[in-house]
């Protein structure tokens, strides 16, 4: 069975390349040099070529990193951003909400850098900045501290004494209510 070199290592790879066109130099056949390295016949071949190209010599079996689609906010903006949204309001920018989302963060950075991005690299960039989506913290305007302390000292403390002495459990209901037949399909709504 032969080697897929998808999965070693690019220096291995790269070690391999250069060793089997020194051998092939000196003499040794193609398809031996591939079967000594496991791999199919073609791949020794295929790096032949690639040495004996047009002025390239052995400087393209030499390892390089895949540099991908570059990206359209150099690393100085990507900071920018952070100093703009990290600890303010978007309310300070003029805009009508007061959290940061991905399509705010995009209208602010397409309105000062004249740039457009989706929300999947407006994402991935805030992801680079260690910027976490986070959950605002809820608590009720009408909330009573007071109140709170009371019922759990008092009121609660008493509900439980009378359950056990009529042998009775204790059920919280709040306003989202349940369902005795619980439906468990599949919804896009």
């Amino acid at each position: 069975m032969k080697r897929d070199g998808r999965s070693l290592a690019h220096n291995t790879l790269e070690e391999m390349r250069i060793l089997a066109v020194q051998r092939m130099a000196e003499g040794e056949h193609p398809d031996d040099v591939a079967a000594s390295f496991g791999m199919h016949r073609s791949w020794a071949y295929k790096i032949r070529a690639q040495a004996r190209g047009r002025g390239r010599g052995p400087r393209v079996l030499l390892s390089t990193k895949g540099t991908g689609r570059p990206r359209k906010l150099t690393q100085a903006q990507e900071r920018q951003v952070l100093r703009w949204i990290n600890g303010k309001n978007p309310m300070q920018y003029g805009f009508d909400f007061g959290l940061w989302t991905r399509n705010l963060v995009r209208e602010l950075v397409q309105r000062e850098f004249s740039v457009t991005l989706s929300l999947a690299s407006i994402g991935a960039m805030l992801a680079r900045l260690n910027l976490t989506p986070q959950k605002p913290l809820q608590r009720a305007y009408q909330r009573d501290p007071e109140a709170i302390e009371r019922w759990q000292r008092d009121t609660y403390p008493a509900i439980v004494r009378q359950a056990r002495e009529e042998n009775a459990d204790i059920f919280f209901w709040d306003e989202s209510g349940f369902r005795a037949d619980s439906v468990h399909g599949r919804t896009w709504a």
